[in-house]
């Protein structure tokens, strides 16, 4: 659960509401996929310029929208999975014939190495 304070209008009080991490962050997909790729998320932060601070932020509140296509980029997962979660996970393509290319991507979620 994660705590959010709001400051009441004119009173000066503040109350305290709980809201549920759910699946309908973009965090949760990140963390996901990271773990499937086996990427530390030290590692991506540094891979990517932010602190470690900030990449948690993330976990919790969502990549930033300004951010998002970069990082789905970089993780070739489908920009609008990684934003709410619909659609294909992976990137497809069309090869130069029009037909439909399979998903690439630089990690290999089912556990295998590249040299299997």
């Amino acid at each position: 659960m994660i705590q959010e304070q709001q400051k009441e209008i004119g009173t000066g009080r503040r109350s305290t509401t709980f809201r549920a991490v759910g699946a309908e962050y973009s965090g949760v997909r990140l963390r996901v996929v990271l773990k499937e790729c086996r990427i530390a998320p030290m590692e991506f932060a540094l891979f990517v310029r932010i602190s470690p601070q900030r990449l948690n932020n993330w976990f919790s509140r969502g990549i930033p929208e300004q951010r998002l296509k970069n990082i789905a980029r970089l993780l070739s997962v489908n920009a609008d999975w990684l934003a709410v979660g619909t659609g294909e996970k992976y990137v497809t393509g069309t090869d130069l014939r029009g037909r439909r290319a399979p998903a690439r991507t630089f990690c290999l979620p089912s556990g295998r190495d590249a040299a299997d």
